[in-house]
């Protein structure tokens, strides 16, 4: 893994999950991480990690992270930023019944649709837009979209606006390495495909029979862990990829090989 001394970043969806695994695997790889989320600060937050509570969808937040950020670094630096917040609205036992569902665009009240979009896309184009005010000036700067296999091929299930968020995601990200590579910023997606979070943790355990399914439809015969994820990111935040640009990391065990 990466030495990520004297590196700023700025992690969203750092409440839980895979957001949560990225930044306090930065810091603990000597990074000052700025960690955003909604969701109250999680305990035991490593040293390097300042937590800041906000909507990923407020226009505001964003310059707000970018900031402090920018203030944990001797000059006034940001290196990467990462996101990862993300919502997948479903109904299935073994998770609390959410608020909204998402499914087929036949049934998802257009509401949900868009807020769905709002947080999966709009949200990472505000946080991307106010890192590049940072990371153009510098000629320096990294960005990781944690994307979806779903973005890529549809996946089980109708999650439409999830679906469509993860390909619009992956759609930025290209657009961002496009147009912004001769600033010296790079732009890659990290596309997982089952991979154990609180987010679906509850399945499993309600019907452990699940994830055995699972893990033997991947090629690897294992589900997905967000350690996994990490080593992702952290290749593409890292030096080695420097040359690595606009493309979509694919963190699944193989599954996307198997799908028609």
């Amino acid at each position: 893994m990466a030495d990520h001394a004297g590196r700023t970043a700025v992690v969203t969806g750092a409440g839980g999950g895979m957001g949560l695994a990225v930044a306090q695997h930065l810091a603990d790889r000597g990074a000052q991480v700025v960690a955003v989320d909604l969701k109250p600060e999680p305990a035991g937050l490593s040293t390097g990690v300042t937590y800041l509570r906000g909507d990923v969808t407020d226009p505001g937040l964003a310059p707000a992270a970018m900031k402090a950020a920018t203030e944990l670094s001797s000059e006034g630096r940001l290196d990467y930023l990462v996101n990862a917040a993300g919502v997948a609205w479903f109904d299935e036992p073994g998770l609390p019944t959410p608020q909204y569902v998402d499914g087929s665009i036949a049934d998802i009240e257009p509401d949900v649709w868009k807020r769905v979009l709002e947080i999966n896309l709009t949200g990472p184009m505000l946080f991307a837009r106010a890192a590049l005010q940072v990371m153009v000036p510098a000629r320096f700067g990294v960005m990781a979209h944690i994307a979806s296999i779903a973005g890529l091929r549809r996946a089980d299930g109708a999650l439409d606006a999830y679906q469509v968020s993860k390909a619009g995601l992956i759609s930025l990200s290209r657009a961002i390495a496009a147009e912004q590579g001769r600033h010296g910023v790079r732009s890659n997606t990290v596309c997982p495909g089952a991979i154990l979070t609180p987010m679906i943790s509850g399945i499993y355990e309600a019907d452990p029979s699940r994830k055995a399914s699972m893990a033997r439809r991947v090629p690897l015969r294992r589900v997905g862990t967000t350690d996994d994820v990490c080593g992702a990111v952290d290749y593409l935040l890292s030096d080695d990829s420097s040359f690595v640009t606009g493309t979509d990391l694919v963190v699944d065990g193989g599954w996307l090989t198997t799908m028609g």
